[in-house]
């Protein structure tokens, strides 16, 4: 019953109120208006609900995430972790506004790291929007908030894209003198964010955290099938990242 009650919700939710509505709209043009545009109806609806189920979005999205797995040995001589989103103007513990859950996960992986072998950490995030928070500097105020001291952060807080992450990383980089950056940032824009450093000319160990995916293979659920707003999250994040490998 509870896989019944949840199949309901779907369709009264977006995204699949907006299938239900588009299947009812479909039906009234096929037989009261005109057939091939009753069925052209119908096609966008089941091209929306391919793109809002999970087995499509979660597919396209673990095929991204699973093209690099963390290193056994950490070999290297500076951590650099890439901001990902935050939220300006809200109250917080230790400052004012809030890191996204990606970029989140990364601060508490690259602090993680740092427990296990202290090296330097390069921060590489800006401000994107005017209405948004400066990502780098609220990030390293969370580092030294868990614990990393001062000394040891290196902040790049001018970056917004992933080109710029890259070029100016490699700025920081070459002035400190370091030679092996071990990558921080979230298996999904690991690939993208290597891409960029190699057309800088830097070499990285790569250390994928935040995973969207589960690596559990769980068979062709019911869940998988049922439309939902993280499905289309997924399926758009996949997206956005095979559009940046492009550039």
């Amino acid at each position: 019953m509870i896989y019944v009650i949840k199949l309901v919700y779907s369709f009264l939710f977006p995204p699949g109120l907006y299938i239900l509505v588009l299947l009812l709209l479909g039906a009234w043009v096929y037989f009261r208006v005109r057939r091939s545009a009753g069925l052209v109806t119908f096609a966008a609806a089941l091209l929306f609900y391919f793109m809002s189920i999970p087995l499509t979005g979660e597919g396209l999205l673990k095929s991204v995430e699973d093209r690099y797995d963390p290193p056994k040995a950490v070999e290297g001589d500076v951590y650099v972790m890439l901001t990902g989103g935050g939220v300006s103007g809200t109250p917080d513990i230790s400052a004012t506004g809030h890191l996204s859950g990606s970029t989140l996960h990364r601060v508490v992986a690259v602090t993680e790291l740092y427990a296990k072998k202290p090296l330097p950490i390069l921060v590489s995030g800006g401000q994107v929007y005017e209405d948004t928070v400066n990502e780098g500097r609220l990030s390293k105020q969370k580092l030294i908030a868990l614990g990393v001291p001062e000394k040891a952060i290196l902040l790049d807080d001018a970056s917004r894209t992933t080109q710029e992450n890259a070029r100016n990383s490699k700025v920081l980089l070459d002035q400190h003198g370091f030679r092996k950056p071990i990558l921080v940032t979230s298996a999904f824009h690991m690939a993208r964010s290597i891409k960029h450093f190699g057309k800088q000319g830097v070499e990285v160990l790569p250390y994928p955290v935040d995973y969207k995916i589960s690596r559990y293979d769980g068979g062709m659920t019911s869940r998988l099938w049922i439309p939902t707003a993280g499905g289309q999250d997924s399926f758009s994040l996949a997206l956005k990242e095979y559009v940046g490998m492009l550039q």
